[in-house]
């Protein structure tokens, strides 16, 4: 090691320590912008942090796949009493089609919980200048941290959905004719789990990006799942059925029940707002606000000073 070149004074030296530039490979943006997506996917299930941020999603999680592992209990008490499994699920027990219904209020809590987490922890610590710097534009740091979490969303919409297709497989008595029976609505299961996540997940990380407040980030994102479906309900419930069935179209929850009725093939509520209307309408309003949140979260970004 170089000696210390005195400073003049007891109170410190200076070492030449010396400097050399990076050597090794240069792995390029396409590397940097899949380390971002993995490490958004990780964080928000709080995989590579400490215990504390794995609680609230696991914990939602669970609580997202109570209501398949409720139907496989009934489903091995009644197979263990000499019930055939067809006949129970037959006996208006929930099928794959009611799992958003019993998932979207937990779908809607991890996403207050969870999506703050990636855009408004960047802000608050001052890091989005780091990124910036490196090979990531501005876009591919958006769209990199939104698809993580869309990712992160689409995966817990899927784990109840394989829990109860596993379940329900397994415990019949022929495991190959129920194999058979249930793998046509995996479509429908896999189609309504990325519009949930794209739709939920874009609008989540659209209000986060807004604002570097936890606390003002989750109260906005669950206001925005949860009041335009009240207001709709209470304008169509004062006699203005006509705002209130076009009204539910900037509800996300509704828009998202509508699409799962499609997907499933079973018929809306006839009391649903917007219910005799084209199934096209559904998917038009999931789209747009899709699409919207995508291009308003990139404005965001693309004009935001670091």
């Amino acid at each position: 090691m170089t000696a210390p070149v005195s400073a003049g004074s007891p109170t410190g030296s200076i070492y030449d320590l010396g400097y050399r530039g990076y050597e090794g490979p240069r792995l390029g943006r396409g590397y940097a912008v899949r380390s971002l997506f993995s490490h958004s996917l990780r964080s928000t299930y709080g995989l590579g942090r400490g215990t504390r941020a794995k609680i609230a999603p696991f914990a939602l999680a669970v609580l997202a796949c109570g209501p398949s592992l409720g139907i496989l209990v009934v489903l091995v008490f009644a197979a263990r009493f000499g019930e055939q499994v067809s006949d129970v699920l037959g006996a208006n027990l929930p099928g794959y089609d009611g799992m958003w219904s019993s998932t979207s209020a937990f779908v809607t809590l991890f996403c207050g919980a969870q999506a703050p987490e990636l855009f408004g922890r960047d802000q608050r610590h001052g890091t989005l200048s780091l990124y910036f710097a490196r090979a990531l534009r501005r876009t591919d740091y958006t769209l990199a941290r939104i698809f993580g979490f869309v990712t992160a969303l689409v995966i817990l919409q899927l784990l109840p959905q394989l829990i109860l297709f596993v379940g329900r497989v397994l415990l019949s008595p022929d495991i190959v004719g129920a194999f058979g029976r249930d793998l046509p609505s995996f479509p429908a299961i896999l189609g309504q789990a990325v519009l949930v996540g794209l739709l939920y997940g874009g609008v989540s990380m659209t209000i986060a990006a807004y604002t570097p407040r936890r606390a003002y980030a989750v109260a906005g994102i669950v206001a925005v799942f949860v009041i335009p479906g009240i207001v709709a309900a209470v304008i169509t419930g004062l006699g203005s059925s006509a705002i209130g069935d076009w009204l539910v179209l900037i509800s996300p929850s509704s828009v998202l029940d509508g699409t799962n009725a499609v997907l499933f093939g079973v018929p809306l509520n006839p009391d649903f707002p917007f219910a005799q209307r084209p199934d096209i309408a559904y998917f038009a309003a999931a789209g747009i606000g899709i699409v919207g949140s995508l291009v308003i979260c990139l404005r965001r970004f693309l004009t935001i000073s670091v």
